[in-house]
């Protein structure tokens, strides 16, 4: 029931650039199957399973749109009091990227543009009955200190160069009860990065040699030994097609 309710808010959304603009935000399978696990898989006592999701997508795959929409499901429907949701990047004009996506989502969205309120001069979307919001943070803003994260957006991890973003967001979600940190990113080149840190981890998870149930992960890739050039396994690392 927690997955769907997820999924079925997705249908509240529209597209908002390109020739799909205005037009009702369908999720792909792969897409379900990512909002079907991280929403609907729950222990005992209620709680989400995971607490951090690792998606690897290449380009134009529509990982800005779903992330905008899993972090405007956490601010409106995820019965959070108080919740604090952020779009994070190394830079806050990059992180307003992802945000102004969900501004966007807002503002065409009838159910939502009741119930959110869209700051646009402080760069912040709001639920006033919940006290609850939703802005971009860039490790040059004047303070990281202070932030009880419920959600955290990472977009383009492999663009961090440190992790000092990404550790001060994950400590700041002690005090949540079932947070989600959501990192998509698309492969990249630098191998001494966070972003490929977290690739390493999260292939040792989806092989078993960490165990580490709160970490959910999607790898979209060609398999070792699989010809790039052979068009039968593009699908594999490009999931919409």
């Amino acid at each position: 029931t927690a997955a769907e309710y997820a999924i079925d808010f997705f249908g509240l959304l529209k597209h908002s650039k390109g020739e799909w603009a205005g037009q009702p935000f369908q999720l792909a399978p792969w897409q379900q199957f990512i909002l079907w696990n991280l929403f609907g898989w729950k222990g005992a006592d209620g709680l989400r399973r995971f607490q951090t999701a690792f998606v690897e997508v290449p380009r134009k795959n529509g990982k800005s749109t779903l992330t905008a929409g899993i972090g405007l499901f956490l601010l409106t429907m995820d019965g959070e009091s108080g919740a604090e949701i952020y779009s994070a990047a190394t830079k806050r004009d990059q992180a307003k990227i992802l945000w102004e996506e969900a501004a966007r989502m807002v503002a065409a969205s009838p159910s939502l543009r009741h119930l959110v309120a869209h700051w646009r001069s402080s760069s912040t979307l709001s639920v006033e009955s919940t006290h609850s919001k939703f802005l971009p943070l860039g490790a040059d803003a004047d303070t990281l200190d202070g932030l009880n994260v419920h959600g955290a957006l990472i977009d383009e991890l492999h663009a961090h160069r440190t992790s000092e973003v990404v550790d001060v967001l994950q400590t700041a979600t002690g005090a949540r009860r079932q947070p989600l940190q959501f990192e998509i990113t698309t492969a990249g080149f630098d191998q001494n990065g966070i972003g490929y840190d977290h690739y390493q981890y999260a292939r040792n998870v989806l092989n078993l040699v960490f165990d580490d149930d709160k970490w959910f992960v999607f790898i979209a890739e060609l398999d070792p030994g699989d010809d790039w050039q052979d068009e039968q396994t593009w699908a594999k690392a490009n999931p919409n097609l």
